[in-house]
């Protein structure tokens, strides 16, 4: 398959390239770290107490008279608007473009691809959950709780599920496996260890959303990695946050 540069093309170039300078290694390792550990930790403890849609009774009354938009919806955009900027700050330090970390090649095709792409994962899911129920295996996050009621509620979480589509494909798709790959040199161990630190992020769904957002995002590094384009992974992302306003 002839492979072009991701200017030429618009896409990813998934060639391991070392940084060129120490600077450039730190800012870039640096940020890595922060994408795979400090950010699914922060995550883990910020919506620990939101995740299992019980708890101690100061955790249920904090529950039913939450904000939610302003107390959880608008400061994850803000903090996903956040790890945009950082990833987009590293980039201009190691003089990079977007098109490094696949943020090209956006086409109908690519769109197409991510909607058939999340069709497919959606029903595949949808079965081993209700195999694993029948026998007892597995039980469903509950994060009802969490989701819109409201009109202006369901407004900002479409903005929430967009930035989130953006930023965490950006970071743990384009930035994260790319930059991973160049230490480890191996495509399929930097998907096991970027859906490991991805599924963390996710903990406060229980071990069975930890289980299937790894699972997820395994399968959106493959669409990455095949496409050469986070566009594919963008879309069904998206697709995935929204699909709650319609069937919680």
């Amino acid at each position: 398959m002839e492979q072009n540069s991701p200017v030429e093309s618009g896409e990813i170039d998934t060639s391991s390239q070392p940084l060129k300078t120490s600077g450039k290694k730190v800012a870039s390792n640096f940020l890595l770290f922060f994408l795979l550990v400090i950010w699914p930790l922060s995550s883990y403890f910020l919506m620990s107490d939101f995740g299992s849609g019980g708890g101690d009774q100061s955790t249920e009354f904090y529950l039913e008279n939450a904000n939610l938009v302003t107390q959880i919806y608008l400061p994850t955009v803000f903090i996903q608007l956040l790890v945009f900027l950082l990833i987009f700050l590293v980039l201009r330090l190691c003089k990079e473009g977007f098109s490094s970390i696949g943020l090209g090649g956006f086409n109908f095709k690519n769109l197409f691809t991510g909607i058939i792409f999340w069709v497919g994962i959606s029903f595949f899911f949808l079965l081993m959950v209700n195999t694993l129920q029948i026998y007892k295996f597995f039980t469903p996050p509950q994060i009802s709780h969490l989701l819109p009621k409201t009109q202006i509620q369901k407004i900002i979480w479409v903005i929430m599920a967009l930035s989130a589509s953006v930023s965490e494909e950006s970071a743990f798709r384009g930035f994260v496996l790319t930059r991973l790959n160049s230490h480890i040199g191996n495509w399929w161990l930097t998907i096991l260890i970027a859906s490991l630190f991805f599924s963390l992020g996710h903990l406060y769904q229980g071990f069975s959303g930890m289980i299937f957002a790894g699972l997820y995002g395994a399968s959106f590094s493959v669409l990455f990695l095949w496409r050469k384009s986070l566009f594919p992974c963008i879309t069904a992302h998206f697709i995935q946050d929204i699909i709650p306003l319609f069937a919680p």
